[in-house]
């Protein structure tokens, strides 16, 4: 992307330089001609885009109508002449293509059937055709049709052989011969939106063909066909699903809203609760804006958004990225919190709503304590762990914090604190500031309750206060100083959709694996089930996004095994932990071959806690007695009629304390420091904060998904200026644990009879 200039503003109309692609401009078998429809079979694949095909030409008397529809790997067309001398065919065509070799070799089969008046019944057929790019500018193709054939009539096998080569984003040469007979050039020539391909013939019966084409919008694509008396005689039209980044279109003013709930899976367990969107989207429509030349200016409306710090640094590391390209953001809230000011820190401006609310006052959360309640109805919880730091048992068997959990949730917020107070004063860091005076300055205006959106902007969180509506005209004036008082911005949602993509480099899979929520059996058959289908779809490598506080300890650990078993057979893990990876999230973690994390990500825990509920004080209240049958002694261990023995316990803390050193174990080969070490200095049910943990050397690196995914690149030996496809395995159940609360008590009362063994921290820092 070009700088953004404020004459792009003031000559909207100007065109600039752009792709306007409508395939079918050849049939030459070293391009996608026709979506590969009637072209070479392999270039269906090649094109990446469901789409559809339809053209009519009209010369010497003859008419011709081309119909076709394409999938990814599979499409269909048919083709109709009709003309002077009885002339009346028909042709129809189903083919199959796909792609080897990180996308550097297409094959593709197509079979068909033809009727012509010239004689009776039907011939069928089948071809074949390769295309082969050895280099992000060479493209070789072969293909055969009627390679098989049988009918009425002995249809004539059709050879084609060429070659293309690509000069920059402009200008492509192509030579091709049909049956060592006709042999012809094609020159393509792109320019202020228009391409140009002008077929040349140099040996055998051609003739000069003209062929001009321009998008219309971001997903179709007219033609026009001029023959070789220079007359116009026909046209086509495309359509592709793949968005067209860089089809021709004026400069424009994007708004992006963020009202939504934002999360790392897009999943929803309730018909009636709101689906969240996941970052995933909005780093697709990320990408989007990033290659396309005509958005140079992007506001980021915050109007309603909730995401959690993991999400929030995502965004604000795409700001980043689009800023490098040359392009200018705004930020617009309706809230200013910490979540929203990590989100929006690196953008170039921040608007605020008049009626915004302002919450800077720190870090804080707050734990109920059930024990008093148990003790009045006769309950008791009977809970083990093993690590005095892993506190989420607390709440049930005591009346308050303990000493270990109050000391370690204490440096937890002052560190978190730390991280957001820095990257929030980087916006003002790059206009001059001082970074520690500035850091010290965000934690001084802390300690006042402010409120309003002007105590935002007197405080200089925030430029100004306007209206979604009045940000356009401030943007221009601003950054272009240009006055129109009218300007408009268009919407752009997050989006799935994929991008026209004509690059001819190679390109590699890698997959992702979302483990969000809790971690329980629900999440641990997903997950199993999608690693066994991982072999079969090509990805060179795996990337887990955990956002996980953790879970059933038993479920985290065949997770955990199942991504060792990924590691052994070749296939490379990265672990990208977002907003929390503790306890059996971290686990899994463990599993990777290398750690990613979030500088303010929740990580560690490393425990275990398991227990019952004893309810045989309760019933005696009730006047309800339980008496047990069974074979041995202790058959009915698990039931809430009656406590633990002292036998049973110490069975308990014997898995407790074995399941603990195998967490410390998987932790010690995960990240080299010496078991003991994890056990005295991190172990215990520690947590900490991501920067922390790579401090400590529990996560390999601090960053995002894009460290995450150069991590996998690394590791699976691709070439970093590659690009990858990134590949979605089943992820569509997501369990959130809910915070400590009354429901928590119903939900371990519907489940009495069950033991429960844990590795899961509750959370206290929802910052959303």
């Amino acid at each position: 992307m070009k700088v953004f200039n404020k004459y792009l503003f003031v000559i909207s109309l100007l065109p600039g330089l752009s792709h306007a692609y409508l395939p079918g401009e050849s049939g030459f078998t070293s391009l996608e001609g026709a979506h590969g429809i009637w072209g070479n079979p392999a270039g269906l694949s090649a094109l990446d885009s469901k789409g559809a095909l339809a053209s009519y030409d009209y010369d010497d008397g003859v008419s011709e109508i081309k119909i076709g529809g394409n999938l990814e790997h599979w499409a269909a067309g048919f083709d109709y002449r009709v003309g002077k001398g009885g002339l009346d065919e028909a042709r129809w065509d189903v083919t199959y293509s796909n792609d080897l070799f990180s996308r550097s070799l297409f094959w593709g089969v197509r079979a068909g059937a033809f009727r012509s008046a010239d004689f009776d019944g039907t011939e069928w057929n089948a071809g074949l055709g390769l295309i082969y790019r050895p280099l992000k500018f060479l493209s070789l193709g072969y293909s055969c049709d009627n390679l098989l054939y049988f009918g009425p009539e002995s249809s004539r096998r059709i050879q084609n052989a060429g070659l293309t080569l690509k000069i920059g984003d402009s200008f492509n040469v192509s030579y091709d011969v049909e049956n060592f007979e006709d042999h012809r050039l094609l020159l393509e020539l792109e320019i202020y939106g228009i391409r140009g391909a002008l077929q040349v013939p140099i040996y055998g019966k051609d003739e000069f063909k003209l062929t001009l084409s321009t998008s219309f919008g971001a997903y179709n694509n007219v033609a026009l066909h001029v023959y070789d008396d220079f007359l116009p005689k026909g046209g086509a039209w495309g359509f592709h699903t793949s968005r067209n980044p860089k089809a021709f279109r004026s400069a424009q003013i994007i708004r992006i809203p963020l009202d939504m709930q934002v999360s790392d899976a897009e999943v929803s367990n309730s018909l009636f609760k709101k689906t969240p969107t996941s970052i995933w989207k909005i780093r697709n429509l990320f990408e989007h804006i990033y290659r396309d030349p005509s958005c140079g200016l992007v506001i980021l409306d915050f109007a309603g958004y909730r995401g959690n710090l993991g999400v929030s640094n995502e965004i604000n590391r795409a700001i980043l990225k689009l800023q490098a390209k040359g392009g200018k953001v705004v930020a617009h809230l309706d809230d200013v919190r910490p979540s929203v000011l990590v989100a929006a820190s690196n953008a170039d401006r921040i608007v605020v709503e008049p009626s915004a609310h302002l919450n800077w006052r720190g870090l804080g959360g707050s734990r109920l304590y059930y024990k008093g309640f148990f003790d009045k109805l006769g309950v008791k919880v009977e809970f083990l762990r093993h690590g005095k730091f892993k506190s989420a048992v607390e709440p049930y068997i005591a009346d308050s914090m303990s000493v270990e959990a109050r000391s370690n949730m204490d440096s937890l917020y002052k560190d978190m604190w730390n991280i957001i107070s820095t990257l929030v004063a980087n916006r003002k860091v790059r206009q001059g500031m001082d970074q520690d005076k500035m850091v010290a300055y965000l934690d001084s205006i802390a300690a006042k309750p402010l409120v309003t959106a002007k105590a935002a902007k007197s405080l200089g969180l925030v430029d100004t206060i306007l209206y979604i509506d009045q940000v356009p005209s401030y943007a221009l004036k601003t950054f272009f100083d240009v006055d129109i008082p009218k300007a408009r911005y268009r919407t752009w949602r997050p989006t799935d959709k994929k991008i026209l993509d004509e690059n001819w480099s190679r390109r590699s899979s890698i997959a992702v694996l979302n483990i969000d929520g809790s971690i329980d059996n629900g999440t641990e058959r997903m997950a199993l089930e999608s690693l066994r289908r991982l072999p079969y779809t090509g990805a060179k490598a795996l990337v887990v996004r955990v956002s996980s506080p953790g879970g059933s300890a038993i479920a985290s650990d065949k997770i955990w095994a199942a991504l060792r078993d990924v590691s052994e057979q070749g296939i490379p893990v990265v672990a990208s932990i977002g907003s929390i990876g503790a306890s059996g999230g971290y686990y899994i973690a463990c599993g990777a071959d290398h750690i990613v994390s979030e500088p303010m990500a929740i990580v560690g825990s490393i425990g275990i806690y398991g227990g019952k509920v004893d309810a045989s004080g309760l019933l005696s209240k009730l006047g309800v007695r339980g008496e047990s049958v069974k074979s041995h002694e202790y058959a009915d261990a698990e039931t809430y009629t009656r406590p633990w023995t002292d036998v049973e316990k110490n069975a308990l803390q014997e898995y407790m304390d074995d399941f603990y050193e195998r967490f410390t174990g998987v932790v010690s080969k995960a990240t080299g420091i010496p078991q003991a070490t994890v056990d005295s200095s991190y172990g215990g049910g520690r947590v900490m904060i991501g920067y922390k943990a790579f401090k400590s050397g529990l996560v390999h690196e601090i960053g995002g998904i894009d460290n995450a995914i150069d991590a996998a690149k690394r590791l699976a030996k691709i070439n970093e200026k590659n690009e990858v496809d990134l590949i979605f395995l089943d992820s569509d159940k997501t369990y959130t644990l809910p915070n400590p609360s009354a429901k928590a008590f119903t939900d371990f009362i519907a489940e009495v009879e069950q033991n429960r063994l844990w590795a899961v921290e509750p959370r206290l820092w929802d910052f959303e």
